[in-house]
Formats: structure tokens, C-alpha cells, sequence
């Protein structure tokens, strides 16, 4: 039974919610059933594009009606059925709390990234139907595209679900969705490698976020999100919480609980240590680099702690190893794009940098600042990748960019396009990612300089300084993306004056295509065609108008937050939206410093900071189209230049420190279980059977034995006797007559 949970004087066609996440499954289960026997490949483009249309044009209906409501109002629950009733038990935050329910929660926050999810993804889910072109000639394309249905249906589950419980399915659902979307090719070594590296570096996440989820439950007795918020602060007022023979203060557990949940989020949103599985994600499909990286999977971590801020708020030192965490990720991963030479591991590197940003905004208090990150990043992001697949294409499926080159004269929509994305990621006025970026940064160093009401005036300092580091290098590692890969002259056709190409290069390894040594083309699964054959030109319309349209997003998407310091330029406010989900949001707007500060920060990012290294970059690869700057970084630093390309052998120290040890210490216990567990059992069965032999031997031979001599015995007396039964009259009279004589014989001697 379908209930609607608001009593509202207009309804909002709340009974339409369960509809949103569940076209796209029907979807998936309609192209996974039929679509090898059809081999329609129109067809499955109608179910595939038309399930998550339609989903965000329900999301878009929605949406308008929670704008023109009062802020109090926007939020409405469909119970689509009941899951679970635990009998209703008293907790300690004095409610009583008996249901579990699969149910969908449409608010403003949720609405947003139904929106993205919905959106970006149709867009993402349009351009591969020109990307995957050798999938739609084999027979693979429906697969792929019930792939991405799916994984969009489980992203939707876990942004609109109404309890942890929902939330938690659809995390394990993108979670398997992309296994099964990064090893696509599951044929090829390597993408099955980044498949299970993924799976297994997110169930170490999961871990931590199930255990946080537990805590929850059994402090709260609830798993909604509605009454988890408007309990927290009965379970604030209590002086201890009691659980597993522990007493400790409310803020002890929710710090415990905050960390838990973080590290669930590390592992899907690739933050340090988890964020390893990231990068070999490029071994699938670009539009799976695109849905995974940009607008959704990667941003689970980053809802989850919105949706979960009364935690937080209340857990000083969870949110404090957020900021610290993330700031160091948005560095170190800065770094490591800087001296990649594939065009999709940048992007990759890219990614984990932002979503560093994005923790450093929660982590100072500003869960607005955050999401909205995640919402221009989303757009920038998912133009950037879709682009350079558009770029691999071109080039034949090219993914190293010192083979690519002058790529403006063939292919101007997606020149321009991925320009703007890049001006965004940047962040310079008026591009979104000047809005979104600058505000996170703005928060956390107004924490040092105001006196932050969540973490330590150091460590946001601190927090600050290498968030600043790490936008620096954003500008120069995009730019220098583009100038290797838009200018100059191509050279994958052969046309290489200065000597570009891979084979000259001073520093290069072995391993051309991923980590792993093998073809970054192969990747793809396209034919590879030689590019002095076909010179590269612009894509079919349905590849670069979706990466337009997202540079267009990326170009005027800032606007929709604009800062209260520059109220001048519009009235566009994304965090008072969402200010309502919130719980004590005025606690990290209560120390606002002063206007001029942020001022002076906004123009030193945007006129100075940004630009310099944008420049700088330039100078290395653009201005000197014989690259002889880099080229003497790299011979006069090789081993700095080594220890970059390599990402610091980080995943070299996981194989030595964990992963080498784990497989060990798993071949030892294989071994004990097969010699010692196995062998007892096994020798057990072993001597039963020889005892049993013996038994049988022991029964066959003598106890049947003596039965059968006794058998034998009789068998040759009545052998003997037998011959005396002739059956002859004349016999048995004689032989009476000889009894007779015999008698009288005896008779007459006696």
C-alpha cells in the first residue's frame, strides 16, 4: 500500500516517487532480458534514453513544485510498503520507533541530486550511443546500456531514500554496478583487475559505514532520517549513552559513528587511503568514467554526510579528520595528475582532487559549500571526461597525449566545450567552479581566521594552505591537459617535428595503457585503426552536444549559489534551498569575518593564484612547441619526475604492506585448512574406510566363512545320503529285505 506522508493543503503527486528509480529498472530488465535475442539496437536506445528521460522529467515536475512551496513544506515521503515491524521497543531517545519501510523522501537536497543523477546521466547515457559503436556492431551494446540503467536505478535509490536502510541498498547497488560497468570488458585481464580492485577497496569502506549504521540503530531505534533529526537533540541532552558494557557522552559516540561513516565514504567518494580503486576505474568505457567519476557514485560519500550533517555537527573531532582527510586528498591527488600522460588517469587524478575539495567544505562546517561542489563538479567533470572521449575516438582510440595534438582545428565544439570545463575547474569568474571551489575555500580559511566553530583554527589554516597548493596545480595540470592535447600540431598521424610522440619521449614506461602494462587502446574494445589512414575529426552530433551542454552548465551553473558577498550580481542562493536539512546550520554562519578579507582572498584566487599557474603552464607546453621546459624538468629531476608518474608507488606499498601479506597469510590458511582442518577430516574418512575394510574382510572370511563350512558340511552329507533316494521300488524293497536279514542275524547270535 502506498502512503504519502505530508499533509499538505496542494498534494505534490507524492505516488509518483517510487516511478523515478524504478523506470530505469524496468529498463534494465527489459534490454538485460531481450535485448540478445532482439538485437534492436534503436530499441534498446528507446527503453535505455527513455526510462531515465522520463525519470528526470518527473524529477524537473517535482522539482518546480517544491520551489514555489514555504521551505517548511518541501518534503514529501511515499511508503511504496511496510519491510520490517520490530514490535515498536522503547529507545533512548524516549520515541518508540517499530517499521522498517522501503520508502522514497523527495526534499531539496534529494530533488537536487535526482536532478544530476537523472540528468547528467541521460546525457551520459545519450552520448554512448555514438561512443559505443563497435558494442552496437557485436552484440554487447544492450548489456552495457542495462549496465548503466541499473546503476542509474540504484544511484536514485540511495539519493531518495527516505532511511538508512534504502540508502544502504542502493550504496551496495552502485557498488556493484560498477564492478560490473568498470570490467565490462571482462575478457581482458586488466579490466577484470580494476573491476575486483574497485569491488573489494569499496567493501573496506563498507565495513566501516555498516558499523556506523549499527550504532545508529542501536542509539537511536530508528533508521528514518526525518526522526533521526528531530531526535538528535534529546540524545544531546542526555549526560551518557551506555552501550557494550561502555559509558561514555553523546559527542564520544557520535564521533565514533561519524568516523565509521566517513570511512564508508573514503571508499566510495576515493579519499585517502581508499582512493586507489579510482584511477584503474578508467579501464572501462569513457561514459562509465563519466557516470562513475563525475555526477554520481563518487559523490555518494559527499550525500551521505549532508544527509547525515546532525551527526556531524555534533562530532568535533569526526568532522576535523574530514577536513584533514580531504585536504590532504585534494593535494596529494593534485600532484599525481601532474606528470600523467593518459588523457582519462588526469581526469581520474582530477576527480579524487575534487572530491577532496568537496570533504574540505563538510569538514569546515559548510555542507552547502560542499553539495554544491558536487553539483558544478558534476558538470565540469562529466563535460571534461565526455570530451576526451570524444578526443579518444578521434584519435582512434588514443588515450596517450603526446600523441594527439592540434586537435582545435578538427574538432571545435569539442575544443570549446572542454575550454569552458576547464576555465570552470579552475576557477575563474564567472565559471561555476569559481562559485563552488573559492566558497569551500573561502569556509575553511574564514574557520582560521574567524575562529571556526567546528575545527581548530590550525588545522584549517593548515587545511587551507594545501588546498590552495592543490588549486594551483588544478590550473596547471588542465591546462597543460589541453595545450598536449588541443595545440601545436597532431602528431598521431605521424606529424612530429619535435619529437612528441612515445617512443623519444626521455621518460617513458613501459606500460603505455594502464598500470598494469597493457594497451590503454585495448581498453576500449574498438578496432584500432592507424591513424595516418583516417586523420581525426569532430563526432556525430549525440557526442559532443552532450559535452556542450554540460560546458554550458559548467559556464552559468555558478549563479545558481551565489555568494551573500557579491548579492550584487544575482539573488541565486543553492544553500539557502537547503538550508532546512540542516540541523544548527547558523552554528558555521555564526562567525562571518570581514567582507574585505573574503574579497581579497576572491581576487588573489581568481586574478592572481588561478592565472599564474594557467600561465605557467603555458609557458611549459605552449608557448615552446618543442616542450624543451619540461624536457629539462624531467632529465634534470628524473627521479622526482619518476616518483610523480608513478603516484608515488603508493599502490606498489599496498601490494608490499597489505595486499602481498593478505594473499599470504590467505595461501597459509588454505594450506592449513586443506593439511590440518581438511586432512583431519579427510584422514578421519581415510580410516574409517580401512576399518571398514577390515570389518568387510573380517565378515566375508570368517563369519560368513563358518556359516558357510557348517553350509559346506551338511551339503556334502546330503550328497551322501542323496544317492540312497534312487526313486527305484525294486531298490528300496531290496533294501528292506537286507534290513530284515540283518535284524535276524543279529537276533540269532544274541
Amino acid at each position: 500500500m502506498i502512503m504519502e506522508h505530508a499533509a499538505l493543503s496542494n498534494p505534490l503527486h507524492s505516488q509518483v516517487l517510487w516511478l523515478i528509480p524504478f523506470l530505469p529498472l524496468f529498463g534494465a530488465i527489459i534490454n538485460g532480458a531481450t535485448g540478445r535475442r532482439l538485437r534492436n539496437n534503436k530499441v534498446v536506445d528507446a527503453i535505455a534514453l527513455g526510462s531515465v528521460g522520463v525519470s528526470f522529467l518527473l524529477v524537473v515536475y517535482i522539482f518546480i513544485q517544491l520551489m514555489g512551496r514555504a521551505p517548511v513544506d518541501r518534503s514529501v515521503t511515499q511508503t511504496v510498503w511496510t519491510w520490517l515491524d520490530f514490535g515498536g521497543a522503547r529507545v533512548l531517545g524516549g520515541v518508540t520507533s517499530n517499521t522498517m519501510s522501503w520508502a522514497y523522501k523527495i526534499d531539496p537536497l534529494s530533488a537536487c541530486m535526482g536532478l544530476l543523477v537523472t540528468g547528467v546521466g541521460f546525457l551520459i547515457h545519450l552520448f554512448s550511443t555514438g561512443y559505443m559503436a563497435d558494442e552496437r556492431k557485436n552484440g554487447e551494446y544492450y548489456r552495457f546500456m542495462a549496465y548503466l540503467n541499473l546503476f542509474v536505478f540504484s544511484m536514485l535509490n540511495l539519493v531518495l531514500g527516505a532511511n538508512m536502510v534504502m540508502m544502504f541498498l542502493g550504496w551496495e547497488g552502485v557498488g556493484l554496478c560498477s564492478y560490473l560497468l568498470i570490467g565490462f570488458y571482462f575478457d581482458r585481464e586488466y579490466a577484470a583487475i580494476a573491476g575486483k580492485k574497485a569491488f573489494v577497496t569499496n567493501r573496506i569502506g563498507d565495513f566501516g559505514f555498516m558499523i556506523g549504521f549499527f550504532l545508529i540503530f542501536m542509539i537511536y531505534g530508528s533508521v528514518d532520517f526525518d526522526t533521526l533529526m528531530g531526535m538528535t537533540r534529546n540524545i544531546m541532552a542526555m549526560p551518557e549513552i551506555h552501550l557494550f558494557g561502555i559509558s561514555h557522552t553523546p559527542t564520544w559516540w557520535f564521533n565514533l559513528i561519524g568516523c565509521c561513516l566517513f570511512l564508508g565514504a573514503c571508499g566510495k567518494s576515493a579519499q585517502i587511503p581508499l582512493y586507489v580503486w579510482l584511477p584503474d576505474a578508467m579501464a572501462g568505457p569513457t561514459p562509465v568514467s563519466a557516470l562513475i567519476h563525475a555526477a554520481t557514485m563518487v559523490t555518494s560519500g559527499l550525500y551521505m554526510i549532508a544527509r547525515m550533517n546532525f551527526i556531524y555537527v555534533n562530532a568535533p573531532v569526526a568532522l576535523a579528520l574530514v577536513l584533514f582527510i580531504g585536504a590532504l586528498t585534494a593535494l596529494v591527488a593534485a600532484s599525481m595528475g601532474l606528470a600523467q600522460y593518459d588523457i582519462k588517469k588526469v581526469l581520474a587524478y582530477s576527480t579524487v582532487s575534487q572530491l577532496g575539495f568537496m570533504f574540505m567544505g563538510m569538514g569546515a562546517g559548510a555542507f552547502s559549500a560542499g553539495m554544491f561542489h558536487v553539483f558544478t563538479h558534476a558538470f565540469f567533470k562529466a563535460a571534461l571526461f565526455l570530451g576526451s572521449g570524444s578526443v579518444i575516438m578521434a584519435c582512434h582510440h588514443e588515450q596517450d597525449m603526446r600523441n594527439m595534438g592540434g586537435l582545435r582545428k578538427y574538432m571545435p565544439w569539442t575544443f570549446a566545450s572542454m575550454g569552458i570545463a576547464t576555465l570552470a575547474i579552475a576557477g575563474i569568474f564567472p565559471f561555476s567552479g569559481f562559485f563552488s571551489k573559492d566558497e569551500i575555500l573561502w569556509k575553511v580559511f574564514e574557520g582560521w581566521f574567524a575562529g571556526g566553530a567546528y575545527t581548530g583554527s590550525k588545522l584549517n589554516l593548515l587545511a587551507w594552505t594545501m588546498g590552495m597548493i592543490a588549486a594551483f596545480m588544478t590550473a596547471f595540470y588542465m591546462v597543460r591537459l589541453m595545450v598536449m592535447t588541443f595545440f601545436g600540431e597532431y602528431r598521431g598521424a605521424g606529424h612530429d617535428p619535435h619529437g612528441h610522440t612515445v617512443p623519444s619521449e626521455v621518460v617513458h614506461h613501459a606500460s603505455h595503457g594502464d598500470d598494469h602494462g597493457h594497451d590503454a587502446h585495448a581498453g576500449h574494445g574498438h578496432d584500432d585503426h592507424a591513424a595516418a589512414h583516417h586523420g581525426p575529426a569532430e563526432v556525430p552530433w549525440n557526442m559532443w552536444f552532450p559535452v556542450a551542454l554540460l560546458a554550458l552548465l559548467a559556464l552559468v551553473g555558478g549563479f545558481l549559489n551565489i555568494p551573500h558577498s557579491l548579492h550584487w550580481i544575482g539573488s541565486g542562493h543553492f544553500s539557502e534551498f537547503i538550508a532546512p536539512l540542516l540541523y544548527q546550520t547558523h552554528a558555521h554562519e555564526a562567525h562571518e569575518a570581514a567582507p574585505a578579507m573574503e574579497y581579497i582572498l576572491m581576487v588573489v584566487a581568481t586574478v592572481i593564484w588561478a592565472p599564474a599557474a594557467m600561465g605557467l603552464a603555458w609557458w611549459f607546453y605552449g608557448a615552446d612547441p618543442t616542450w624543451s621546459k619540461p624536457r629539462a624538468f624531467v632529465k634534470r629531476f628524473p627521479e622526482l619526475f619518476e616518483w610523480v608518474n608513478a603516484k608515488y608507488y603508493i599502490d606498489e606499498f599496498y601490494e608490499a604492506a597489505f595486499i602481498g601479506p593478505c594473499k599470504q597469510l590467505g595461501a597459509q590458511l588454505w594450506a592449513f585448512d586443506a593439511w590440518a582442518v581438511d586432512g583431519m577430516v579427510n584422514g578421519a574418512a581415510r580410516f574409517t574406510l580401512a576399518i571398514s575394510h577390515a570389518f568387510h574382510w573380517f565378515d566375508a572370511r570368517i563369519v560368513d566363512g563358518l556359516v558357510n563350512l557348517v553350509a559346506w558340511i551338511l551339503q556334502q552329507i546330503s550328497q551322501g545320503f542323496r544317492k540312497l533316494q534312487s526313486g527305484r521300488v525294486q531298490n528300496y524293497a531290496f533294501v528292506m529285505f537286507l534290513g530284515f536279514l540283518a535284524i535276524a542275524f543279529w537276533k540269532f547270535l544274541a
